[in-house]
C-alpha cells in the first residue's frame, strides 16, 4: 500500500564538455560522483571528472585526470560509449577505469598529484566487465569471447571460453520419469514416442546489441553471464559460483533453460532469490506469444524461470525500443528498468507486493535530447538513484510514502491511494478492506503520476503528473451513519469525479504536491539549480534541498533535507525538526517526521521539538494518537496530548502497546471504525482494533450520551461495561432514563447489570484518569446503580423487565436474594403467567443451593417447593425434611430451619419464643454455639433465667482463662464459690479475701488461701504484698519477716520486728538474710569480673591477628587462579560441558547436584557466614558490644548494692567493706578495659573499609556512629564502711 515519493532531486551539468558522460561511480561515504567523460576521434580521450556537493544542491565540477586510449577492436552498438566502467574503491580511495579497447587505468585520489596510470591491456578488448560487490574480483569477457577472472590487483585466477555445452555442476538428475518415451501416445503409438522433437529456432531481437552482460549476486558468491550463442544466435544465461576452496576461481554452476526472445538486460537481485531478465514475444525467432508482449522474466539460480511481469509499453515502442539496462536497489525492493523508446528514454521503478509488480515511478529526461546514458543505484543508501545523460548527472532520493486520507471523525474514510503506472488504486478502508493488488475502484490517468496528496478537510485528492499537470478529484466516498451502514443496499463505494485539471508552475522537474484548505494546491519543482513552490496565486523560491511542502495551521511549510521547517509566507518562521526526514505528517499543531528509525515531533505554536520514540519503522496519525510500528513486533499508541506535553517539558506517561507480526507497517487508521490497517512483509493486509482507538471512541460516545453506541462497542470489543458508569458517574445517574431509552433490550440490560463491579474501570482503562487523584466512584456504586435502575424499570412495567429487576437484586453486593424472591411472590399473586420463566431465570442467575436456603429461611414452604421444583433438585433430598418441619409448631419449625441454615442467633430467638419449657434446650444451644451476647439481649428482663445465663457465661470465660471476668459473671450469678476460685486464679487477692470474708469462710479455708496466694506473690517478687497477707489474715509475724528478707525488703523487715516487738527475729531471720544477700551480690560481681577478663584476653589475641594476618582479620578473599580452567560448575563431579570436538554442549544435570543452594540463598547467607567467623574484625566488634552490655549491667547491679551496703554497714561492717571494695574494683577494671578496647578503633574501621573485604557486612557508617560506653560516678556509701 506504499508508493515512492520523490523527496530529493539534484542535477549537475558538465560545463564546456565537448564529449559525453560514459559512466560514473559514487563515493558512498561523501556522496562525491566520479564520471568518465569521453571524446571519440581516432582514439578515445577520457576526462575523469569529480562532482562534489551534489547531494547538498551546490555541485562543484572538476576534471582531475585525462588520458587517451585506443578504440574498441570490435563493433559497438550505436550510441555506446568506449569507456565501459569506472569503479571507486573506498578503502584506498582509488579509481579503476575499464575501456572497451582493453586498457585498464588506475587513479589514486589520496595524493596531491593525481596521475592516471594504464596498468594493463586486455588482448582483443573488453566486451563486458563487472566488479564483485566485495571489490575483490573483476570478471570480464574479452574480445575473443573468453571469460577472465582477476583479483583486485589484476592477477588472473581463471580464464576459459565463455560458451560451454555443459550444463554445469548443478545439472539436474533425470531418471526418465515423465519423459516423452514413457508417455502414452494413444493411436499414434510407439512411432510418436521415437519421433524426435524439434522446436523452432530462436534468435536475438534486432535491437539486441549482442554483447555479454555480467551481474553478481549481493553476497558475491555467484554471478551470471548473459551471452549470445554462436550457433543459432539466441541468448543464454550461465551462472557461475565462486568458492573459497578454489581460491574464488569461477566454476560453471548452471545454464538457463531455452528462453526464446531473451534479451541482454540482466540484473541479479541482491537478496539472491531471482535474476531479472527480459523476454520479448511475438517476433520471428522470439518467444511465441502475443505481439507486443514484453516480459521481465525472473530466473532462479538453477536457470529455471520463476515468475515475472509484463512491461506496459506501446506497440510502437515494442517494435523499435529496447531495454538498455536493469538494476536492483540495495534493499532488493525496487527494480529500475531503463527503456529506450523511439522518441525518448524512460526509467521505470517497479516494486512487488503480494506477488504483484507495481509501476511506481516513470522518469523521463529533462534535457532536449531526451536520452539517458546510464543508471546506477547508491551502494549503501537504497533509495538514492543516479541517472546521467550526455552532459548531466542527476541524483534522485525517494522515500516510501502511504497516500492516506486523514479526515476527522465522523467523516473519516481511511482512503488509501496506491500508484500503479497510469492507474490509481483507491480503497476506502472504513467501508471495504480490499486486499492488494485489488482495490475498491481505479482512477485512470493519462500517465504515471509523480505524487498524490489527499485534502486535509475534504474527501478529495490531487494527482501530480510529470509535465506539471494537476488533476483534482472529488471522491464522494459513501460512509455509514450512526444508525447503520447505507452500503448494505448495494451501489458504489465511491463516485470519483474530476473537479478541475490544470498545469501549475512554469516548467522544470516537478517533485511533489500538497493540498491545503479549500482545495488549494502547491507544487514543488526544480529548475536551473533552484527550487520553487507554485500555487495558482503565487510562488516562492526555496533552496534546492527542499524536499516537501505541506499545509499546516501556519500555512504552507517547506521541509529541507537538514530537517528545518520554514513558513513560505513568514520568512522568520523556522523550526528544527530532524535531519534527513523520510516521512512527514501534520496533525493540528504538531508536525511528525521519521528519520533514522526515530520519530520526531515539533509544535508549531510553542516551537518546541524533540525525539518522541526510537526504533520506529512506520507511523500514522489519528486526531487523538500517533501510532507507530517497530521492527521488534510492537505497535505503540501515543496520545497527541502526551507528545505536546513532553515537548514542553512535562512528564512522560506510559503508552499503550500491542504485539504485531514481524515486519508489519502501518497503512492507515480509521478512528470511527476503531481500526488500524497493517501491511505484512509479503503484502497482505491485516486489520486490528487497538484498545486505545476503541477507548477513544467509547469515551466520545459516553460524553455525548450515546450510550447505545458505547454499549455495542464495549460488547463487541469485550470492554468492561462498568466504563459506561465509571467514566462520568454523575451524568450516568442523571441520564439513567435516557440510558434505558437507548438500551431497551432486556438482554443488554441484564448484561450491563451483571457486569457491575465496585472497582473503577475508568482508571484501569484510561491512563489520564488513573493519574487524576480527584477521580473516584462512590463506595456503594453497584447497589446505587441497581436500586436506581430497578426503580426506572419498575415504573415501566415489572412484567417486561422482570429479568432485569431480578438481576438488580441478585447482583447487589452482597446479593439480595430475599428481595428477589419477594418479587417472585409478588408476581405469583399478580402475574402468575410469568412466574415460571422468572423462577427459571433467577435459578440460572444464582447458586441454586444458596437460593433454596434463602427461600427456606423466609419460612415460605410454597416458595421453597417452587424453587426446588424448577431447580430439578431430587425430591428425596428435601421432601423428608419438609415433612418433618410441617409436623412441628411455628417457632419450633423456624428454630429447626435457622439451625439447619446456620443462623444461630435467629434459631435462639425462635427457641425462646417457643416457651419457658424450652429453656434447658436454649441453654444447651447457646452454650454449644457461644451465643452469649444474643442470650443476654433475649433474657435481659427475665430475672429467673438471667442468672443461669450468667453462670454459663462465667464457665465460658473460665475455660478461656479470662478469670477476672469469669469471677464477676459468677458473682452476678450468685455462684460465690466459683467466683472465689476465679479470683484466686486471677491473682486478685484483695477481691478474693473480701469475698471469703463476706462468705464467712472458716480459718482452715482462709489459712489455705493465705498460704497459696502469699507463696505465689513471693515467687513473683511481690514480697511486700505477701508479708501484708501473712500479717492481716494469718497474723504470722515470723512468716512475714521471712518473706521480706527473702525478697530483699530489709527495711520493712526491721519495721515489722520493731512494730510487733520481736527483736529475736533480727538475729534469727534478718541477719542471716543479710549474709545470704551479701554472698549473692559478691557472686554476681565476680562473674562479671570473669567475663570481662576473658573478653579482654580475646581482644589482645585479635590485635595480634590483625598485625600478623590482616587479610583474615579484615575478611579479604582472593579469587582462585582460573587459568586453564574452561568452565566453572556447581556439579560435584569435575566435568566440563565443552570440549574441542563438541558441536553442541554436553548436557550435565547440575540442578540435581546442588548443595542445597537456591537463587535466594546462593550469595547472602554465605557472605554472612564468612563475616561472622572467629578471628575477624566482626568478632572484634562483637566483643566491644559485649563490653558495652557489661557496663550497663555493672551500673544496674551497683545501684542495687547501695541499699544492701547500708544495712550491712549497720549490722556487719566487714561484709559491707568487702562488698563495696568488690564493686569499686570491678568498676575500675571495667573502665580501663573499655578504654583499652576502644583505643585505635577508628583506624581499624578505616583499614577494614580500605581493604575491600566483607568486614562488618559493609556497614562502616553504622560502625563509626557507635558511641563508646562509659561508667558514671559511684562511691557506694563512702567512708561509712
Amino acid at each position: 500500500m506504499r508508493s515512492l515519493s520523490l523527496t530529493g532531486l539534484q542535477i549537475a551539468a558538465i560545463p564546456d564538455a565537448s564529449g559525453r558522460i560514459a559512466c560514473l561511480s559514487v563515493d558512498p561515504e561523501s556522496g562525491t560522483v566520479y564520471a568518465a567523460v569521453e571524446r571519440v576521434g581516432a582514439e578515445v580521450h577520457v576526462d575523469v571528472v569529480r562532482i562534489a556537493g551534489l547531494d547538498a544542491g551546490r555541485p562543484v565540477t572538476e576534471v582531475i585526470a585525462t588520458f587517451s586510449s585506443a578504440l574498441a577492436p570490435f563493433p559497438l552498438p550505436p550510441d555506446s560509449a568506449q569507456v565501459h566502467d569506472i569503479h571507486y574503491f573506498p578503502d584506498d580511495r582509488s579509481l579503476v577505469v575499464l575501456l572497451h579497447g582493453g586498457d585498464i587505468a588506475t587513479l589514486a585520489l589520496s595524493g596531491r598529484d593525481l596521475p592516471i596510470e594504464v596498468v594493463g591491456c586486455v588482448d582483443g578488448g573488453i566486451k563486458a566487465a563487472q566488479w564483485s560487490p566485495d571489490d575483490e574480483q573483476l570478471v570480464l569477457v574479452d574480445g575473443h569471447d573468453g571469460m577472465v577472472a582477476m583479483t583486485r590487483y589484476f592477477d588472473t585466477v581463471y580464464e576459459a571460453p565463455l560458451r560451454s555445452d555443459a550444463f554445469g555442476e548443478d545439472e539436474f538428475i533425470n531418471v526418465g520419469w515423465g519423459s516423452k518415451q514413457t508417455q502414452f501416445h494413444g493411436s499414434l503409438g510407439k512411432t510418436a514416442a521415437r519421433a524426435s522433437s524439434s522446436s523452432p529456432s530462436s534468435s536475438a531481437h534486432p535491437t539486441d546489441h549482442g554483447l555479454p552482460v555480467i551481474t553478481f549476486r549481493g553476497d558475491a558468491a555467484y554471478f551470471a553471464v548473459s551471452s549470445v550463442d554462436v550457433h543459432g544466435g539466441a541468448r543464454r544465461v550461465r551462472v557461475y559460483s565462486r568458492e573459497s576452496s578454489r581460491n574464488f576461481a569461477p566454476a560453471l554452476s548452471a545454464t538457463s533453460e531455452d528462453l526464446p526472445g531473451l534479451e541482454a538486460a540482466l540484473a541479479w537481485r541482491p537478496s539472491g532469490n531471482v535474476i531479472a531478465g527480459l523476454v520479448r514475444y511475438g517476433y520471428d525467432g522470439g518467444a511465441p506469444g502475443r505481439t507486443g508482449r514484453w516480459d521481465v522474466a525472473m530466473l532462479e539460480r538453477n536457470g529455471l524461470r520463476h515468475g515475472g511481469f509484463e512491461l506496459r509499453e506501446a506497440l510502437a515502442d515494442w517494435h523499435a525500443g529496447c531495454v538498455r539496462a536493469m538494476a536492483w536497489n540495495a534493499d532488493s525492493d525496487v527494480l529500475a528498468i531503463w527503456i529506450e523508446r523511439a522518441d525518448h528514454d524512460v526509467v521505470q521503478l517497479w516494486t512487488m507486493k503480494n506477488y504483484h509488480y507495481y509501476l511506481k515511478q516513470e522518469i523521463a529526461p529533462h534535457t532536449p535530447e531526451r536520452r539517458f546514458s546510464g543508471i546506477r543505484w547508491h551502494a549503501e543508501q537504497p533509495m538514492v538513484l543516479y541517472l546521467f545523460g550526455e552532459n548531466h548527472v542527476q541524483v534522485r532520493t525517494y522515500s516510501w510514502d502511504t497516500y492516506a486520507a486523514q479526515l476527522p471523525a465522523p467523516r473519516d474514510t481511511a482512503t488509501v491511494a496506491v500508484v500503479d503506472g497510469a492507474r490509481l488504486l483507491v480503497t476506502p478502508f472504513r467501508t471495504q478492506n480490499t486486499p492488494p493488488p485489488m482495490a475498491s475502484y481505479t482512477i485512470a490517468l493519462p500517465s504515471t503520476q509523480v505524487h498524490v496528496a489527499h485534502a486535509p478537510a475534504d474527501d478529495a485528492l490531487a494527482v501530480l503528473l510529470a509535465d506539471g499537470t494537476v488533476q483534482y478529484y472529488d471522491l464522494h466516498t459513501r460512509v455509514p451513519d450512526r444508525k447503520g451502514s447505507r452500503l448494505r443496499g448495494g451501489g458504489k463505494v465511491a463516485d470519483p469525479a474530476m473537479r478541475w485539471e490544470r498545469r501549475i508552475g512554469e516548467g522544470g522537474v516537478v517533485k511533489s504536491l500538497a493540498v491545503g484548505d479549500g482545495g488549494d494546491v502547491a507544487v514543488l519543482s526544480w529548475r536551473d539549480g533552484e527550487g520553487r513552490v507554485w500555487t495558482d496565486k503565487e510562488s516562492w523560491a526555496v533552496e534546492p534541498t527542499c524536499e516537501r511542502v505541506v499545509w499546516s495551521s501556519e500555512g504552507w511549510l517547506a521541509l529541507y533535507a537538514s530537517g528545518q521547517l520554514h513558513a513560505l509566507t513568514d520568512p522568520s518562521f523556522a523550526l528544527d525538526l530532524c535531519a534527513s526526514p523520510t516521512s512527514l505528517a501534520v496533525s493540528a499543531d504538531l508536525v511528525f517526521a521519521l528519520s533514522n528509525s526515530s520519530l520526531y515531533a515539533t509544535s508549531l505554536s510553542t516551537r518546541a521539538s524533540g525525539s518522541v520514540l526510537a526504533n520506529v519503522s512506520s507511523f500514522t496519525l489519528t486526531p487523538d494518537f500517533v501510532i507507530t510500528t517497530s521492527p521488534n513486533q510492537v505497535s505503540t499508541y501515543i496520545p497527541l496530548a502526551d507528545v505536546l506535553g513532553a515537548l514542553n517539558g512535562g512528564p512522560r506517561a506510559p503508552w499503550e502497546t500491542r504485539r504485531i507480526e514481524r515486519g508489519a507497517v502501518a497503512v492507515v487508521a480509521c478512528p470511527s471504525e476503531m481500526s488500524l490497517v497493517l501491511q505484512m512483509p509479503r503484502g497482505n493486509l491485516e486489520t486490528v482494533y487497538p484498545r486505545p482507538l476503541v477507548l477513544a471512541v467509547v469515551r466520545r460516545y459516553i460524553h455525548d450520551a450515546h450510550y447505545r453506541d458505547a454499549f455495542l462497542v464495549c460488547r463487541r470489543h469485550r470492554l468492561d461495561l462498568n466504563v459506561l458508569y465509571d467514566l462520568d458517574p454523575a451524568q450516568f445517574m442523571e441520564r439513567l432514563v435516557h440510558f434505558v431509552d437507548e438500551v431497551p433490550e432486556v438482554d443488554y440490560l441484564n448484561l450491563f447489570v451483571s457486569a457491575l463491579t465496585p472497582a473503577d474501570s475508568a482508571k484501569a482503562l484510561y491512563g489520564d484518569l488513573a493519574r487524576d487523584p480527584n477521580k473516584s466512584v462512590p463506595e456503594n456504586k453497584v447497589n446505587d446503580v441497581c436500586d436506581a435502575l430497578r426503580a426506572v424499570l419498575e415504573d415501566r412495567g415489572i412484567v417486561k423487565y422482570v429479568e432485569t429487576v431480578l438481576t438488580t437484586h441478585v447482583c447487589k453486593v452482597p446479593a439480595d436474594y430475599e428481595a428477589g424472591l419477594r418479587v417472585l411472590l409478588r408476581l405469583q399473586a399478580e402475574h402468575p403467567d410469568v412466574v415460571e420463566d422468572a423462577v427459571k431465570y433467577i435459578i440460572f442467575l444464582s447458586d441454586v443451593n444458596r437460593l433454596y436456603d434463602v427461600a427456606l429461611g423466609m419460612y415460605d414452604f410454597a416458595l421453597v417447593l417452587m424453587i426446588a421444583h424448577y431447580s430439578q433438585k431430587d425430591p428425596r433430598e428435601y421432601l423428608p425434611f419438609l415433612r418433618e418441619l410441617r409436623a412441628l409448631d411455628t417457632h419450633q419449625q423456624r428454630f429447626r430451619i435457622d439451625d439447619h441454615l446456620g443462623r444461630r442467633e435467629s434459631a435462639l430467638r425462635n427457641l425462646k419464643l417457643a416457651g419457658p419449657d424450652k429453656f434447658d434446650e436454649a441453654a444447651s444451644y447457646l452454650s454449644r454455639y457461644e451465643l452469649y451476647d444474643e442470650a443476654f439481649r433475649l433474657y435481659a428482663d427475665d430475672e429467673e433465667r438471667l442468672p443461669a445465663v450468667r453462670d454459663l457465661y462465667g464457665d465460658y470465660l473460665y475455660d478461656r482463662r479470662e478469670f477476672a471476668d469469669a469471677a464477676l459473671s459468677y458473682v452476678l450469678a450468685g455462684e460465690k464459690d466459683k467466683a472465689l476460685k476465679a479470683y484466686e486464679k486471677a491473682h486478685l487477692w484483695r477481691e478474693a479475701f473480701a469475698l471469703v470474708q463476706d462468705m464467712g469462710g472458716s480459718e482452715q479455708v482462709v489459712g489455705g488461701l493465705v498460704s497459696r496466694i502469699a507463696d505465689h506473690l513471693a515467687s513473683r517478687g511481690r514480697a511486700l504484698e505477701a508479708a501484708q497477707i501473712h500479717l492481716d489474715y494469718a497474723h504470722d509475724v515470723d512468716a512475714a519477716v521471712d518473706v521480706l528478707c527473702r525478697g530483699g525488703e530489709f527495711a520493712e523487715a526491721y519495721r515489722i520486728t520493731s512494730l510487733h516487738k520481736r527483736p529475736d527475729l533480727v538475729d534469727d531471720v534478718v541477719l542471716p538474710g543479710l549474709e545470704e544477700a551479701h554472698e549473692a551480690a559478691l557472686e554476681v560481681f565476680e562473674e562479671m569480673r570473669g567475663q570481662m577478663d576473658k573478653e579482654v584476653a580475646r581482644l589482645k589475641e585479635l590485635q595480634r591477628v590483625r598485625l600478623e594476618d590482616p587479610d583474615t582479620f579484615y575478611i579479604v578473599e582472593h579469587e582462585f587462579d582460573m587459568e586453564n580452567v574452561d568452565v566453572a560448575t556447581n556439579a560435584t563431579t569435575v566435568a566440563t560441558a565443552f570440549t574441542r570436538y563438541t558441536v553442541a554442549p554436553t548436557v550435565f544435570s547440575q540442578s540435581t547436584k546442588m548443595t542445597g543452594q537456591t537463587n535466594k540463598t546462593k550469595h547472602k547467607p554465605s557472605r554472612r557466614r564468612q563475616a561472622g567467623r572467629k578471628g575477624t574484625v566482626d568478632e572484634y566488634e562483637y566483643l566491644l558490644a559485649s563490653l558495652g552490655r557489661l557496663v550497663l549491667r555493672a551500673e544496674e547491679k551497683s545501684a542495687e548494692a547501695i541499699p544492701l551496703l547500708r544495712f550491712l554497714a549497720a549490722a556487719h561492717r566487714g561484709l559491707a567493706h568487702d562488698l563495696q571494695a568488690a564493686v569499686l574494683g570491678l568498676r575500675a577494671a571495667l573502665g580501663a578495659a573499655v578504654d583499652g578496647a576502644w583505643e585505635g578503633r577508628d583506624g581499624i574501621i578505616n583499614d577494614a573499609e580500605a581493604s575491600g573485604g566483607m568486614a562488618l557486612q559493609g556497614e562502616f557508617a553504622k560502625a563509626r556512629a557507635a558511641e563508646k560506653p562509659a561508667l558514671g560516678p559511684w562511691k557506694g556509701i563512702g567512708a561509712l564502711v
